[in-house]
């Protein structure tokens, strides 16, 4: 057959054989026998340039042909993406394109006025748009060139290879804690006065990374802030049958079974990054991890929490936000809103409690042995499976005590008028046992650690043992003022009381000098009259110290009658015509002897003293 054809069609039989073992390899089909094209012009390879122009053919016959790209017009093209393309102007690839254009393929400049134009040379000598697209894609790189024109951290952010998982971080519950903090998208209402609007409240979520199971919350209006995060903390901690019934809410512990410390917390740079979390590390042992900044993926499972919080309830509540911007006319959601704090409240612990007993998760990996024990992926099974099976991770610590290792710290200072903390003072049973207050007085002051909840100054606590212990400090009756405060408020309170003084301290110091030129005038009245009388008299020293119980009791005889209430008499003092009477009007003897009637009383009243005195 073969022969045949060879005689018939004159074709090489060694063609006839390639032919034949083509179409049976390939297949018995037609189109095997058509040319390989993709093994033509060398697959990968770079062209070499000659005089010939490379690429498609023009479409017409007219058209130009353009130029080849050589090794330097590459160059340029290089250049000029990094100048045009990779920066954060943002700028397109076709302004890219032109702009390289301008600078490195002009053949001079023309002025017109004080303007410099760049002149380009003719078409058929300037690389096209396509070429300059072609060689932009088929040299570009992608992180390079995404790093300059969006910055680092937008890189890491939305367009770094996702390659790991953060179930995989944890081994088990308690593991690895993710917290954080967002504004959530709906207006409340004033629970005393429903027609007040209050904005929008705080929402915490403390989450396990392991289970996925929420682990704690805090609904309110504190933050994003040190105060709502430690509000999260502790009820990460408290035991959630006893939060629940405090919104009416009655559950069983297993249906919420956690009040543990974790080994370590995941959060953005904000609420846990400074001092404040320092005795949290030291006291309680426990670890602070913080993100670096703009990476929200690094607590991707607490953030998924906001979204999924928000379709499944929030967005569906009056005063919920529809859209962040509203269209001219429309009616103002904020007018919408009907719930209050507490009520909204009460929505989120059910959708919680939703979330970890019921909310099945269709994308968690199961590892084998989670497979082989059939642990079907719902937080709370993940949770109560971790807990047999990889224990050692949650920490039980007291309630109480997390709570003071949660709240602010200060120093104190031990007086004689008790315990002064930021201008008040306070007492302990601590300090009256050990009679810290006498000691202050006889010894001096010193400085004592404690703690406080910047919203009640009515009490502080004495830091004890490293935090491990704590004493109640109560605020003193004496600065009744001060209670049910606001540190803030005192202090507010405090310096405006400052400024007050300060502001008076000018008509202070002008009365004192006042007072002080009024006394110097009357002393110096006083002495010299003093001295007269005393030159008149020549009394000695002797004689006027002697017989002054006597003098004084004729002084106060005086006294008596001129100081007597004297009621319903019509004659009144003229004080506009009173003067000053000179006690020395007469000059006295040097040997003064009082009347006889005077001295016999004075002598009586001196006798019965006596008498009352043995």
């Amino acid at each position: 057959m073969i022969s045949e054809i060879k005689e018939k069609t004159g074709v090489h039989k060694s063609s006839i054989y390639k032919y034949l073992r083509r179409y049976w390899q390939s297949g018995k089909i037609k189109n095997a026998l058509l040319p390989h094209y993709q093994n033509c012009g060398g697959n990968g390879q770079a062209r070499k340039s000659s005089g010939v122009k490379r690429g498609r053919p023009p479409k017409f016959s007219d058209s130009l042909e353009g130029i080849n790209i050589d090794e330097q017009i590459l160059q340029l093209f290089r250049s000029g993406i990094r100048l045009f393309y990779d920066t954060r102007e943002k700028a397109p690839l076709k302004r890219a394109y032109q702009q390289t254009l301008e600078k490195f393929f002009n053949v001079g400049y023309r002025h017109e006025g004080n303007v410099t134009i760049p002149i380009l040379p003719p078409q058929d000598r300037l690389p096209t748009f396509g070429q300059f697209k072609y060689w932009f894609y088929k040299n570009r790189d992608l992180v390079k060139s995404f790093v300059n024109r969006y910055g680092k951290k937008r890189y890491e952010l939305s367009a770094r290879p996702v390659l790991g998982s953060s179930t995989y971080e944890s081994f088990g519950p308690g593991s690895r804690f993710q917290i954080d903090a967002t504004i959530c998208d709906i207006y409340l209402v004033n629970q005393f006065r429903r027609e007040w609007i209050i904005g929008k409240p705080i929402v915490y979520v403390v989450i396990d990374v392991f289970s996925r199971y929420i682990t704690g919350v805090y609904v309110g209006l504190e933050g994003p802030s040190w105060l709502g995060a430690m509000m999260a903390l502790a009820n990460t901690t408290m035991d959630k049958v006893q939060f629940c019934a405090e919104y009416g809410i009655e559950i069983e512990p297993e249906e919420w079974a956690c009040n543990h410390l974790p080994q370590m917390f995941t959060a953005d740079r904000g609420e846990l990054e400074g001092y404040m979390p320092n005795h949290l590390i030291d006291a309680l042992g426990v670890k602070i991890e913080n993100a670096p900044p703009y990476r929200a993926d690094w607590k991707g499972i607490v953030e998924q929490q906001f979204r999924l919080l928000n379709l499944r309830s929030v967005k569906w509540i009056p005063g919920a936000v529809k859209e962040r911007e509203r269209e001219r006319g429309e009616r103002d959601y904020r007018l919408d809103a009907k719930l209050t704090l507490h009520e909204f409240t009460q929505i989120v612990i059910r959708s919680i409690l939703y979330h970890n007993n019921q909310h099945y998760m269709r994308w968690y990996d199961r590892n084998e042995f989670l497979v082989a024990d059939d642990v079907k992926p719902i937080p709370r099974e993940l949770w109560f499976w971790g807990i047999e099976n990889r224990t050692g991770r949650l920490k039980k610590v007291p309630e109480e005590l997390v709570k003071l290792n949660l709240m602010y710290s200060g120093n104190a200072t031990v007086t004689g008028a008790g315990i002064r903390f930021k201008g008040m003072h306070y007492s302990c049973d601590i300090a009256l046992k050990e009679q810290w207050f006498v000691k202050a007085r006889t010894q001096g002051t010193w400085n004592v650690p404690v703690r406080y909840d910047p919203r009640l100054t009515d009490r502080i606590y004495l830091w004890l043992d490293n935090g491990r212990k704590f004493e109640t400090c109560s605020l003193l009756e004496r600065e009744e003022r001060y209670k049910h405060r606001r540190f803030e408020e005192v202090e507010d309170l405090l310096a405006i009381e400052r400024n007050l003084a300060n502001a008076r301290e000018y008509d202070n110091v002008k009365g004192k000098i006042e007072l002080d030129a009024f006394t110097r005038a009357i002393v110096q009245e006083a002495e010299k009259r003093t001295d007269q009388a005393l030159r008149e008299a020549q009394i000695s020293k002797n004689k006027r110290i002697s017989g002054v119980r006597a003098r004084r009791q004729e002084e106060k005889e005086s006294n008596r009658q001129r100081e007597a209430f004297r009621l319903g008499e019509t004659e009144k003092m003229d004080h506009s015509s009173s003067s000053v009477v000179s006690i020395q009007s007469r000059k006295p003897s040097s040997h003064y002897i009082p009347p006889s009637n005077k001295l016999s009383k004075i002598k009586a009243y001196l006798q019965e003293e006596e008498g009352d005195s043995t």
